[in-house]
């Protein structure tokens, strides 16, 4: 999905139910070099695609992370932490989606489809 500011990808199965990655399609650095009005239409995309991740159902918390170190391109992680299941509460979500066997890609295609049609409903 795109727009004229962002685009969004999926990675690939991995142990979470999705991983959307939030790029920005031209050049970015850090959160506090936007211009207020940047980072008030940064805030909203945020809150956008977090609402659509968690609409894909039965989804605890979308972990909103921002990893960078050595890249200067602003890149926004949104993990997907599937409901009851208490082991992968906290920070440590983003290391049990490498342990956890990959979601079935019928899922996971599911789930991409629907934040895809969330995101173009709004």
């Amino acid at each position: 999905w795109t727009d004229g500011r962002w685009r969004l990808f999926a990675l690939p199965p991995s142990g979470m139910p999705l991983v959307i990655i939030m790029d920005p399609r031209v050049h970015l650095g850090d959160p506090g070099d936007l211009s207020d009005e940047e980072a008030a239409a940064m805030g909203r995309m945020l809150a956008r695609v977090e609402r659509a991740v968690r609409g894909i159902g039965h989804i605890g918390r979308v972990h909103v992370c921002r990893w960078g170190d050595g890249a200067e391109h602003m890149h926004w992680w949104f993990i997907a932490r599937p409901v009851r299941l208490p082991q992968v509460v906290g920070s440590f979500c983003e290391l049990w989606d490498e342990v956890l066997p990959p979601t079935p890609e019928p899922i996971w295609r599911a789930n991409v489809d629907a934040v895809g049609a969330a995101m173009d409903a709004n």
